[in-house]
């Protein structure tokens, strides 16, 4: 069996299923699970949102088989909390002192069978262990797995299993119908949580300078482009981009509705990208086949990111 540990936001845990589908893929004869029970004691964002979003009957290619405890324990060697609400906590400290037993004598175990990606590995090295992991042993893999390499030749077949599902109130459908009218390109600005003091000291928030640079980047390229401002801070965004001249600044989807965000950047024609995964995959699931995607050579305070191969896609 191989179990994938599941967390964070939508755009982390849309990059932990494409590894999840790239494993179910390479390894058909295997079990390969979910570990979504970081979510039982944990509410960042809108929580487990996979699911919820993609696992509806009329997704039938989307698939996401949840470990149960038994699964966990005999995989990674501890016993999860699989109580969620407010008593999880509790019960998270409860296992504590079995888990630190169980942890004593047999860590030396399952480390030979647990892959962890921390961000500053040689991305490459994990993909080939991945690749050549032997299926008839259980693994435990983490991380975030955002790179390229794990999905860079699986594009297609992951805009077919993440599929939105075509609701939406009135006001999200009049929006589609202009950005599928129109030379619409996305802008993603993120600021919320990165300037909370969780994050302020390794996520950047992006300067007016990468996004002017963009834009004008794109201006040079694309006839008539309406931009289409997405932004977790619509209060900011109203008054720092009236530089723009053509430009709408998207409101209304909140909570629950996040999502519907990087659905309307997917059906933009062209995107520029926060330094966030959520935008990156609105990017990712956007299918026009002349899509300009412009991202941000800076990434977090002690790390740029990655310089991708995809078409269309420029780094500044």
């Amino acid at each position: 069996m191989i179990i994938v540990r599941f967390t964070s936001g939508l755009g982390n845990q849309m990059f932990q299923y494409s590894l999840y589908a790239l494993l179910r893929d390479r390894f058909p004869e295997t079990e390969v699970k979910a570990d979504v029970t970081w979510f039982r004691t944990n509410s960042e964002h809108q929580g487990y949102e996979l699911k919820r979003i993609f696992g509806r009957a009329d997704n039938p290619l989307f698939h996401l088989d949840e470990a149960s405890a038994v699964d966990i324990l005999c995989v990674r060697g501890t016993i999860p909390c699989m109580i969620s609400g407010k008593n999880a906590k509790k019960a998270e400290n409860i296992l504590y002192y079995p888990n630190r037993i169980l942890r004593l004598f047999t860590e030396k175990h399952f480390e030979k069978y647990r892959i962890e990606q921390t961000g500053f590995e040689d991305n490459e090295e994990i993909y080939r262990k991945i690749e050549t992991i032997n299926p008839r042993k259980n693994w435990y893999i983490t991380g975030f797995f955002i790179e390229e390499v794990y999905y860079r030749d699986r594009i297609a077949k992951l805009r077919r299993e993440l599929l939105f599902d075509q609701g939406g109130g009135d006001a999200f459908q009049r929006m589609l119908h202009e950005i599928r009218s129109t030379n619409s390109v996305s802008i993603h600005v993120r600021r919320g949580d990165y300037l909370a003091e969780k994050y302020r000291n390794s996520f950047l928030c992006l300067s007016d300078e990468y996004y002017k640079k963009a834009v004008e980047y794109i201006c040079e390229r694309v006839k008539d482009p309406v931009f289409y401002v997405f932004s977790d801070d619509t209060e900011y965004v109203q008054k720092a981009f009236t530089w723009l001249s053509d430009y709408r600044v998207v409101e209304g989807n909140t909570g629950k509705d996040s999502y519907r965000d990087m659905q309307l950047m997917s059906e933009c024609h062209h995107n520029i990208l926060a330094n966030s995964t959520f935008s990156v995959w609105g990017a990712l699931l956007n299918d026009s086949e002349d899509a300009i995607v412009v991202y941000p050579k800076a990434y977090m305070r002690e790390k740029d990111s990655e310089i991708k191969t995809i078409r269309g896609w420029v780094r500044i």
